[in-house]
């Protein structure tokens, strides 16, 4: 943020989808000298979902931030979360990104189940992502920060041994390893 922003708020929004959805927000953010400093969006089954970390030169209540971006939209479109940002230490200070993968049979409570194993080992998800593959299978892509003090070893046997009892394949890779092996490079080197 620039010495000059001086006030940050966390936004989010969720509405059926349609095109334009973040041309709209960002455009009523812009009236205000709105900077938008780090941002996710998706889509999930037709609902758009979007948060975002927006800088403003100005002082702004979160009412008045709340009110400017319902008019994004057209009356009771979009559903909008206003905080004020506050700078705080990670979640878990000395860890690692890892991407932990699974793939098994879609069935009630796998998401649960992962997310149980994380948190009762101190892994912090940072960004999920699910859904049915037209086969029937349920994949979850997770990248997560694994506290350097744990036994990876001793995680991926729990990991494997909580795989094994829910019918899934999990992997936990380091995000190095993970990107080393799955990214698609350009031909001859094109940035």
């Amino acid at each position: 943020m620039s010495a000059a922003a001086s006030q940050r708020f966390v936004v989010s929004v969720m509405s059926r989808d349609r095109v334009g959805i973040v041309r709209d927000i960002t455009r009523a953010l812009a009236q205000w000298q709105g900077n938008v400093e780090q941002v996710s969006q998706t889509v999930v089954m037709n609902y758009f979902t979007f948060i975002l970390i927006a800088a403003f030169p100005k002082a702004h209540t979160v009412t008045a931030v709340r009110e400017l971006l319902q008019q994004a939209g057209t009356p009771g479109e979009l559903e909008i979360g206003v905080k004020e940002f506050h700078d705080e230490k990670p979640v878990v200070a000395q860890a690692d990104k890892f991407i932990l993968t699974t793939i098994g049979g879609d069935k009630p409570g796998i998401v649960h189940q992962l997310a149980s194993f994380c948190a009762n080992k101190g892994i912090n998800i940072t960004d999920l992502y699910g859904a049915t593959t037209r086969d029937g299978q349920f994949l979850v892509v997770s990248e997560v920060d694994v506290p350097r003090n744990l036994d990876l070893t001793q995680i991926q046997l729990d990991l494997e041994a909580l795989g094994q009892s829910i019918g899934i394949a999990a992997n936990l890779q380091h995000e190095n390893i993970f990107r080393a092996t799955n990214e698609i490079a350009a031909p001859g080197g094109l940035p």
